[in-house]
């Protein structure tokens, strides 16, 4: 019986990263004309080129700020429209951080994301090129040896390292001089050639954060081992970087508000989901400030 071919997506970005503004636009953008990006005043509208248009259009899609189904026009997710009408303007690091989670996690839209941070190997220092061939491996082994368009692969190993690493594009480009925004969360860092994933600007992270994601992954009744959630596909090292203790220190306080109760019993670290909020309540929930 043949297996059902994985869906990836490769250079969906057209070569450009998220730049500053981009997403409020597109947000904004699509809610007030859900036909935005059909229409061939769109790029218009949005004050970029047709390419940047069709990024941005991207961008959203794969940080679950908007959806398409089949047929129909694209729309605000649910998660879109709390952004919206809480942070329209992106504003709160909290935001950043959710839309990195629905990034990085989005096996299907944003592969090589994916691959890079939601798996706990990491290597300690690398270059672009030593990402490249850690991520083809990945990538060949996730798809079975299934052929892919390298090319596209090393686009995306560029891209990755620009949005995250405050790395500048073509200075006689001013659009290109912009920062992407999740570059302030620190995931990433420079240093001549070589870059290192490491624990993030730790005033830029919070224990919402750490609930945001995990409402994002399990539901209530849910129990797992802190080992587990720390290293484990999609794990907490791998999508937020952060360190046991600080993983345990979270968890403290989440469980001190009732969002988990924490097992310790013989070292055994257990935790228990007990929270039924969605992401999105979550969310809206942190930007009342009730969380």
């Amino acid at each position: 019986m043949k297996m059902k071919k994985k869906k990836i997506r490769l250079k969906g970005h057209e070569t450009f990263c998220i730049r500053e503004g981009w997403l409020e636009k597109g947000i904004a953008a699509v809610a007030a004309d859900s036909a935005v990006f059909t229409k061939i005043y769109g790029a218009d509208a949005l004050g970029v080129g047709v390419n940047m248009a069709k990024a941005i259009r991207y961008w959203l899609r794969a940080c679950e700020l908007t959806e398409e189904k089949t047929g129909q026009l694209p729309c605000l997710s649910e998660f879109g429209k709390k952004v919206y009408q809480y942070d329209p303007y992106l504003e709160r690091d909290f935001t950043l951080w959710c839309i990195h989670i629905n990034l990085v996690r989005n096996q299907k839209l944003a592969t090589a994301w994916y691959l890079f941070f939601s798996l706990y190997e990491q290597l300690e220092e690398f270059t672009k090129d030593n990402l490249f061939v850690v991520l083809k491996d990945r990538l060949c082994n996730f798809l079975a040896d299934e052929p892919f368009n390298e090319h596209s692969l090393e686009e995306d190993v560029r891209i990755l390292l620009q949005m995250y690493s405050r790395e500048k594009l073509e200075k006689n480009d001013p659009e290109d001089k912009k920062i992407c925004p999740l570059a302030k969360l620190g995931i990433i860092r420079k240093t001549g050639n070589a870059y290192t994933k490491g624990e993030p600007n730790l005033n830029r992270i919070s224990p919402q954060v750490l609930l945001y994601y995990l409402q994002s992954r399990f539901e209530k009744g849910k129990s797992i081992y802190m080992e587990d959630l720390y290293r484990e596909t999609e794990g907490v090292a791998g999508v937020l970087g952060l360190s046991r203790s600080l993983l345990a220190e979270y968890l403290d306080t989440l469980a001190g508000y009732g969002y988990v109760d924490l097992n310790r019993t013989a070292g055994l670290d257990m935790i228990y989901i007990k929270s039924d909020l969605t992401r999105e309540e979550v969310a809206e929930r942190v930007y009342l400030g009730k969380i």
